[in-house]
């Protein structure tokens, strides 16, 4: 790669609009483009992709945007102020940090990186350089998800005491193993509802492949002296589920992202009975995940087998995608200065947690504690 020399983004006016460079145009970078075309104050400036056939696509879909097949081509002219990654997660690290050293402001796609020591590297530049670096957890921005943290904070739920995650379905296994394809979503909820960073995690998994990827996972997760997390996580489901269960002392929330009139619902501790809540959290807390099966990974603690049937208290949501509130969120912080919520540091500690939970992965699934730094 010819080295060129960075040209320092424009000066913005907080009433300004800011370009942004797309890196990486595959199937979600497409649905970025997408969103960003329906927030405000932003112009798609640039697309980048190594492939030409990618290239081709991106000439249709933005007409307005430059394309090119180098990152360097976008750093060496001012087009673009804010960059935003959605390469394979191989690469987002490596590409992050250089936009970061060209003095960009950076949104890169979960996870930030795929070690430790590339997540700590990426938040030390962007806090040398004064440059916004933002991760993609996507979401923290749902509609579902801020308004569960609203109403936890207001004590709606008392106590925090359980999360019970099932993120399952279909795909082929592209990059990562199901722990660092799904978990990403997961585990910045659970240190966002419980307000503090996981501690320790434990984590089990099963491939159909024979190899050492794990297409199913099963994992629990500590957050210090706070509520412990249960998750479910799966390539190889025949059925869809991203449910999020979320168990306080006073009562039960239950996100199901794949039900539109009832995505947000809440049960009181008098209707579901505080003996049912406390056996499902007496089961969770000596969950072990190298002790169940591919085949019933939530043994004992399925949700499912304690919550009631009927419909409970249905939350009217934001019909808006969380993927356009992402990119809402990236383009203000940018414009107006305004700080991200799923930071650099966030996305360090999200990480963190992967690192410690793939280490545990094995026959004996041990614990592993979690950097904090």
């Amino acid at each position: 790669m010819l080295a060129v020399d960075l040209v320092p983004p424009p000066t913005l006016a907080k009433s300004a609009s800011v370009g942004v460079a797309l890196i990486g145009v595959g199937n979600w970078g497409e649905k970025i483009a997408h969103s960003l075309s329906r927030v405000e104050r932003v112009q798609l400036a640039e697309i980048c992709d190594v492939s030409a056939a990618a290239r081709a696509r991106a000439a249709v879909l933005a007409p307005s945007a430059r394309v090119v097949c180098d990152l360097d081509d976008v750093l060496g002219r001012q087009e673009a102020r804010a960059v935003i990654i959605a390469t394979p997660p191989a690469t987002h690290a490596g590409l992050a940090l250089r936009a970061l050293e060209s003095g960009r402001d950076v949104l890169v796609e979960k996870p930030m990186a795929l070690s430790l020591e590339e997540a700590r590297t990426l938040e030390r530049a962007a806090r040398e350089t004064g440059s916004l670096l933002m991760v993609g957890h996507i979401l923290e921005y749902h509609p579902a998800i801020v308004e569960l943290r609203r109403r936890i904070a207001l004590g709606q739920l008392g106590e925090l005491r359980l999360i019970v995650s099932e993120r399952l379905g279909s795909s082929p296994r592209r990059h990562e193993n199901a722990w660092w394809s799904l978990a990403p979503h997961d585990l910045s909820v659970v240190r966002l509802l419980a307000s503090a960073a996981p501690t320790e995690v434990r984590v089990a998994g099963w491939n159909n492949a024979g190899d050492a990827g794990a297409d199913v996972v099963a994992a629990r997760v500590s957050v210090g002296a706070k509520p412990c997390a249960v998750l479910h996580l799966s390539l190889v489901d025949r059925d869809k589920v991203r449910q999020l269960v979320v168990v306080g002392s006073e009562g039960v929330a239950v996100f199901d992202d794949l039900s539109p009139e009832r995505m947000l619902r809440f049960y009181s501790a008098a209707e579901l009975g505080r003996g049912r809540i406390d056996e499902l959290v007496g089961k969770a807390s000596e969950f072990d995940p190298a002790r169940q099966s591919r085949f019933d990974v939530l043994d004992g603690v399925r949700p499912g087998r304690f919550l009631p049937t009927g419909p409970g208290l249905v939350v009217p949501l934001d019909r808006r995608p969380p993927l356009e509130l992402e990119a809402e969120h990236f383009v203000r912080s940018v414009l107006d200065g305004t700080p991200v919520q799923s930071d650099a540091a966030s996305g360090r500690a999200v990480v963190a947690v992967l690192e410690a939970g793939q280490s545990s992965l094995g026959a004996e699934s041990e614990p592993r504690e979690v950097a904090t730094e």
